[in-house]
């Protein structure tokens, strides 16, 4: 089913973007890009937040303060820049600078900045007025030391006397730049690859900085797939490895790196919703995947041996992980992405299997990476044979915002039903791909469901799950909404792909908290003693009890049990209070956002 939840016309460039751009330092890893300190000229740094610093003169009391055209008749411009600039995300502790470049404006002239900083509900943190005097050409710039004590997003306007606002950048549209302050990656555990749960699709790169530990992601999709390794013959893949490693070289170039000081893991791909012309009936393809199709004979005989080379590799590259998931096909709905019947799609589960077993001792072959509500597919292959090539289910698990009115919640019940029916037991679960459009539905409720969703699946039982997209794409223009999945900005214009320089949306700084707190868990399930529209399921981790629950509809209050004196209340954003109780019983007000309730025997 079409749920046209995401481009498709670009998706096979996405893909392919995983792996040309996402190798960070041959794993996941990524360089701090030695984030510039920006003061204004001749100002020095601020020093506490709320103060602020102006190139040139400050206009003295009774001075006007004016803009207009500058000494070339352009109109004023603005431009703003945190002290971060290829991020914009810090760690509780540090100190933000904000700083702004104004240029044409009337030339060795006073004016102001009305400075603004909101968080993600558009509460008012604080603001100021900078004054600027223009030099001889019109330019003017002046420093802000930020609000930045708490954890969580911050949204800055700032306006010239005439209107003028902050220019857009990249995907980022005019009238405001942000920051985001997030949990120290010193310390968060690293739980290993068996008690991680949390992953991210994106084109990362080595100069966006620590996003990668900043945001607590783990896992990282391995590619690339057939097509890309064996493009031209049989056992391309092979000789190539073979070759590679007699010059003491590595093949392929890893995205994971399970030995880095943040460890990352891999999730291995066989394909990527393309496979060798060489291996595939001609025209079977379909106008949205036109290289995913029926397998000839040639195909027939080289996907076994490509599929043990490629467990080989995994083995050896990843042998510090306790379990390696190989994901096989790449969103094969029937009939939009897959011309063939469900025996010839089960066809590639039943040639890789035992190959991937044979050569990987710690293999767990998933897939198909349908979407929750595929239930005609899945049934399909089901009465296939699937169960029989299949150790876990692996979903893109997209629905229409919000979440819980649009059966996330009974389509992954009915999808893991299924599952057991076919198996004859449960199977594990785990998503490899979803997230909103904030071009669509806003920044704000991308973040809400972002998250909500995450814990959804986390709480329904997802062993790990895949965040998408770490930054915004486009087609044609960056001003296109339609691929605005990222959890930041992309704020280079020359770059679709792999972005240099990023601005955090609110669900940067809201899935760093959620990460921080239910990394490392387990899951007991959903809450039952909730009403109305109120949503909750119960983690623990090293004997504490987290909760996160949330009312997606409407303001309310829940009374908890509360068998300890004390338990934390922490916010969706991070920040934390301690709550005791001498009733027993804790009441909890509830909203959109989740609210993490943690203590013991909760």
């Amino acid at each position: 089913m079409n749920f046209n939840l995401r481009n498709r016309a670009a998706a096979l460039t996405i893909i392919a973007s995983l792996f040309t751009l996402a190798a960070c330092d041959g794993g996941g890893t990524t360089k701090s890009s030695g984030a510039a300190q920006v003061s204004a000229p001749g100002s020095g740094s601020s020093s506490s937040p709320g103060t602020t610093s102006a190139a040139g003169s400050s206009s003295s009391p009774g001075t006007t303060s004016t803009t207009g055209s500058g000494p070339s008749g352009t109109p004023p411009t603005l431009n703003g820049e945190t002290n971060r600039a290829n991020n914009s995300t810090f760690v509780l502790g540090e100190s933000v600078e904000l700083s702004f470049q104004a240029s044409g404006l009337p030339a060795s002239k006073a004016t102001s900045l009305a400075v603004k900083v909101s968080d993600e509900f558009g509460n008012e943190i604080s603001s100021t007025s900078l004054s600027m005097t223009a030099d001889s050409y019109g330019k003017a710039s002046a420093a802000f030391a930020a609000p930045a004590s708490k954890f969580g997003y911050y949204r800055v306007e700032a306006t010239l006397p005439d209107g003028t606002t902050l220019a857009s950048l990249g995907t980022r549209p005019a009238g405001f730049i942000t920051y985001a302050v997030v949990p120290d990656p010193a310390s968060r555990i690293n739980y290993g690859d068996a008690g991680s749960r949390f992953g991210m699709q994106g084109g990362f790169s080595y100069a966006q900085g620590s996003v990668i530990q900043y945001l607590g992601i783990r896992y990282l999709l391995d590619g690339p797939g057939w097509s890309e390794l064996e493009p031209n013959y049989a056992g391309q893949f092979a000789e190539a490895r073979s070759a590679a490693l007699a010059r003491g070289q590595k093949y392929p170039v890893s995205v994971a790196n399970n030995s880095a000081a943040w460890s990352t893991y891999a999730i291995p791909l066989l394909s990527v919703a393309t496979v060798p012309a060489w291996a595939m009936e001609p025209g079977t393809g379909t106008k949205s995947w036109p290289a995913m199709g029926v397998l000839n004979t040639s195909g027939v005989e080289g996907f076994p041996a490509f599929a043990t080379a490629r467990a080989s590799q995994i083995a050896a590259d990843y042998a510090s992980q306790s379990a390696h998931y190989y994901q096989v096909t790449w969103e094969p709905e029937m009939p939009l992405n897959f011309g063939g019947t469900p025996e010839q799609l089960v066809q590639y589960y039943q040639l890789s299997y035992e190959a991937i077993h044979r050569a990987d001792p710690k293999a767990i072959v998933m897939g198909p990476t349908m979407f929750p509500g595929d239930k005609t597919p899945m049934s399909q292959l089901w009465s296939a044979g699937l169960a029989s090539y299949l150790d876990a289910v692996a979903m893109h698990p997209y629905v229409k915002w919000p979440p819980e009115t649009n059966g996330l919640v009974s389509n992954i019940r009915l999808q893991m039903q299924m599952a057991r029916s076919a198996k004859g037991h449960s199977v594990t679960f785990v998503g490899t791909e979803h997230g909103y459009a904030s071009g669509s539905i806003g920044e704000l409720n991308e973040a809400l469901g972002d998250v909500r969703a995450t814990i959804i699946l986390l709480g329904e039982g997802f062993k790990f799950d895949f965040a998408f997209y770490i930054a915004d794409f486009w087609n044609q223009s960056p001003s296109e909404t339609g691929n605005t999945f990222g959890y930041y900005w992309n704020l280079d214009p020359k770059i679709i792909y792999g972005t240099d320089k990023l601005g955090p949306k609110p669900v940067a700084p809201a899935f760093a908290a959620m990460t921080y707190w239910l990394d490392g868990t387990t899951t007991s399930g959903p809450l039952s003693n909730l009403s109305g529209t109120q949503m909750g399921y119960r983690f623990q981790r090293n004997g504490t009890t987290i909760l996160a629950i949330w009312d997606y509809q409407a303001g309310s209050s829940v009374s908890l049990p509360m068998p300890s004196e004390s338990v934390k209340i922490c916010g969706w954003m991070g920040n934390c209070r301690t709550a005791t109780s001498s009733s027993g019983s804790l009441k909890l007000s509830l909203g959109p956002s989740p609210t993490y309730v943690i203590g013991q025997g909760l």
